[in-house]
């Protein structure tokens, strides 16, 4: 009797143990996120394009700054160049898998300082906030942050996601 009552203990304990470290594993850490980083490139889909498009040769490094927020503990805080404004906000690690390096995110509260500059420029800038409102999936890889929409099954097709290639400047 004892033998099966500490069997049972045993197995109660290992199973408490076992959700615990899944727990853990899937728990959000996005100090991977963390730091200052250059808008490369974005993803269309099955093509790689400049952050303005290949016509547009005078803009300044798009730049994101992604850092703790000490005033909210929920929150990460966002800032940076634009084509022509400084950027600003929030955002919310939702889910992240250490893993593989995959997770979600919100960015919210997303604002500009408000100068106006040539219609390229202006027009380079208003696609990149729209990515960044937009964007709902990250991935860190090594040196590269990947921040978009990612395709989500497996059927061959030539929409492999949309999204933001950003290299690691620190």
């Amino acid at each position: 009797m004892i033998k099966y009552f500490s069997l049972l203990i045993f197995l109660t304990l290992f199973r408490m143990d076992s959700c615990t470290e899944i727990e853990v594993e899937s728990s959000v850490n996005s100090n991977e996120i963390l730091g200052n980083w250059t808008y490369k490139n974005r993803f269309l889909g099955d093509a790689i394009d400049t952050p303005c498009g290949y016509a547009v040769t005078n803009v300044r490094d798009l730049t994101l700054k992604i850092e703790v927020n000490s005033e909210n503990k929920e929150y990460l805080k966002l800032s940076g160049n634009s084509a022509v404004n400084m950027l600003f906000g929030d955002l919310k690690v939702l889910t992240f898998d250490k893993s593989t390096g995959i997770g979600t995110l919100k960015i919210e509260h997303l604002g500009s300082t408000k100068m106006a500059g040539p219609p390229e420029l202006m027009q380079c800038e208003q696609g990149y906030f729209e990515m960044l409102t937009g964007a709902e999936d990250f991935k860190v890889e090594g040196k590269k942050l990947l921040v978009g929409h990612f395709k989500k099954d497996n059927t061959p097709s030539r929409d492999g996601g949309t999204y933001m290639i950003f290299e690691k400047a620190d």
